[in-house]
């Protein structure tokens, strides 16, 4: 029985290793986490989860500097539900309440941008693939790669 998600809702695309940082003064003083980021039918959930890829893998998901719109093998909505309960900080947003997704550039790396509104008030974040990660004193990235997300864009921009 799922507890998170909608029992008619369905996993459309799913990437892993991706970055989620909030934009803004609170993004200030929260560190950026590594996770899964899915779309369903009824909104976009960031999961904070390592998940190890092999470079035949890595290909799959965001190869020829392009994050692209596929599944996770072996992951379904059953998985996505117990991994938004085990990790409290989940991010959910609804796809009725984001105002905005848009590929932004920032020091020579594009990331893709979303803008929610809750309660009248405009949160906004950023999602990047990280070429370099850190591991001490805890795991940051370094260095992101280039990608376009325009097929996500599309995509997104389509469910809402």
């Amino acid at each position: 029985m799922r507890i998170n998600i909608e029992p008619d809702e369905h996993i459309i695309a799913s990437l892993p290793k991706v970055w989620g940082n909030e934009v803004g003064l609170m993004g200030f003083f929260k560190k950026s986490k590594e996770g899964i980021l899915v779309l369903t039918n009824k909104q976009i959930i960031f999961v904070p989860k390592f998940v190890p890829l092999i470079p035949r893998e890595r290909e799959k998901f965001f190869g020829g500097d392009e994050a692209k719109v596929t599944v996770m093998d072996h992951y379904s909505e059953s998985d996505l539900d117990e991994d938004i309960s085990e990790q409290s900080t989940s991010l959910l947003l609804p796809l009725d309440s984001i105002a905005n997704v848009e590929n932004v550039e920032l020091r020579k790396v594009n990331f893709l941008r979303i803008k929610c509104i809750f309660n009248g008030k405009t949160k906004t974040y950023d999602f990047g693939i990280a070429e370099s990660v850190t591991n001490y004193p805890i795991r940051q990235p370094l260095k992101f790669y280039n990608v376009d997300w325009s097929a996500w864009i599309k995509l997104i921009k389509s469910y809402l």
